[in-house]
């Protein structure tokens, strides 16, 4: 408004200065008429000279008229607009006052630039037995007893089954045998080893003093030698048959079936009376109570992970720890996945195997951009966002005007989303309530906002 005010007072003023111009030619041109015809008429009488007198004074007052008309239109005009000017600024004034007053408040909150945004995904595990195996004889025999059913707890070395020993029981007595003759065999060769040494200490002395013939000292001599060789075979005897006892002892304990680990039944595969081939299993025992956790994850996110860490999992909406054991080293042709391996820990009680486990770890993915609440989202076009920027009011620090910038939006964990657009490092946005407002509108800032609490704090 100051401006057309402004350019109203420059018009009039223009036409003035045009209208003084014009007069001031006009009056110069009678002036030198009016000198023309004293020249010329010099000898007029004193009459006429009056008469060119009058005329002269009235150009003189006709000048100073259009002098004071010009002076009295200006100083009307410069008035006029000083009233308009202080009335449109008063009214201006009173307006910016009610604008202050009704001014909505808002909550807002300051833009932060990231390089980078973080990216929940969500893998599902498989929950399987620590150990896992099927027990059975490694010898042939018939089953006589098995001790458990499916579903039974067992611990190490719990008796599961066991083979008919009849026959094992016999050829213990057998090699008992074999073990008494061995010994006495080896019992008599030594006392004939013993007679002989004694034999040969006596010869030894009369062939010195010539008393026996050089023969008959040899024939001693080699049949200790003799029993010498005897003693070592019956002591080997005896070494073979201790050792058939504890091989027949090691099939008698195979012929017992017993658990290596703790665990429990899931499978009974065979009954009393059946003939068995060497290694035919018998029952399935799984170390359920140490519980592990397969995952297949991309090559990306598994070379990312550190064994030894301890990771949450979810389990049938109870939380679940546990601990990275290993990554293996090759990828899975079918799912083109890396497995990695977790040790349960806390809450794997009621785990069972077979089951499957959700993990979630974040991922950075390398964007620019900004994160922002959900509620300073207003919907715009083409599929884009946009937010209300701030801009300070006039000096007012507590009040600001709006701005609609556009944006798109990255990624959204649900109360945040990342995005990217016009906005710039430090802009401050409107947070909640936007569909209340519209650009160019001003608002008052929260009490509780950052802005002010940091200029308080100043």
């Amino acid at each position: 408004m100051l401006t057309v005010h402004i350019y109203l007072v420059c018009y009039h003023c223009k036409h003035i200065s045009r209208f003084y111009i014009k007069a001031r030619i006009r009056t110069r041109n009678e002036t030198i008429m009016t000198e023309n015809d004293i020249h010329q008429k010099a000898h007029l009488s004193k009459t006429s000279e009056a008469l060119n007198n009058k005329g002269k004074s009235a150009s003189f007052w006709g000048r100073n008229s259009l002098r004071f008309i010009l002076m009295a239109v200006i100083i009307i005009a410069v008035s006029g607009t000083m009233f308009f000017i202080k009335s449109s600024a008063r009214a201006s004034l009173n307006r910016d006052q009610e604008a202050l007053t009704h001014a909505i408040t808002v909550n807002t909150t300051t833009l932060q630039a990231e390089n980078h945004y973080q990216v929940k995904q969500k893998y599902s595990g498989s929950i399987t037995a620590g150990r896992e195996s099927d027990h059975g004889f490694d010898r042939a025999g018939l089953l006589a007893d098995v001790m458990v059913d499916e579903g039974d707890q067992v611990h190490k070395g719990d008796i599961l089954a066991r083979l008919d020993m009849r026959r094992l029981n016999a050829r213990e007595q057998e090699l008992n045998a074999d073990l008494a003759q061995a010994e006495a065999l080896n019992r008599e060769a030594i006392a004939r080893l013993d007679r002989a040494e004694a034999t040969f200490g006596r010869y030894r002395v009369l062939v010195k003093k010539k008393h026996i013939s050089e023969e008959k000292f040899d024939q001693v001599k080699f049949d200790l030698i003799a029993l010498k060789a005897r003693k070592v075979a019956t002591a080997a005897a005896v070494s073979k048959s201790r050792a058939a006892l504890k091989s027949l002892k090691i099939d008698r304990d195979m012929a017992t079936l017993t658990a290596r680990f703790d665990g429990s039944i899931t499978r009974r595969y065979l009954d009393e009376g059946t003939a068995i081939a060497a290694g035919t299993p018998v029952v399935r025992l799984i170390e359920d109570k140490k519980l592990e956790i397969h995952v297949g994850l991309p090559a990306a996110t598994a070379s990312s992970l550190t064994p030894g860490e301890l990771h949450m999992f979810r389990y049938q909406g109870r939380k679940v720890m546990a601990k990275l054991r290993s990554v293996l080293r090759n990828v899975d042709q079918s799912t083109r996945t890396v497995t990695a391996i977790f040790d349960v820990r806390d809450g794997g009680e009621n785990m069972r195997a077979g089951d499957l486990a959700q993990f979630s770890i974040l991922s950075d993915i390398e964007q620019p951009g900004y994160w922002l609440p959900t509620g300073a989202l207003a919907e715009s076009r083409r599929g884009l966002w946009s937010v209300y920027s701030l801009k300070p009011y006039e000096g007012k620090a507590e009040y600001a005007t709006l701005s609609r910038q556009e944006l798109q939006v990255i990624y959204t964990d649900g109360e945040r989303v990342y995005v990217q657009g016009t906005l710039q490092n430090g802009d401050r946005v409107v947070t909640q309530g936007i569909h209340r407002l519209v650009p160019g509108q001003l608002v008052r800032l929260s009490k509780d906002d950052p802005r002010d609490n940091s200029r308080d704090s100043q």
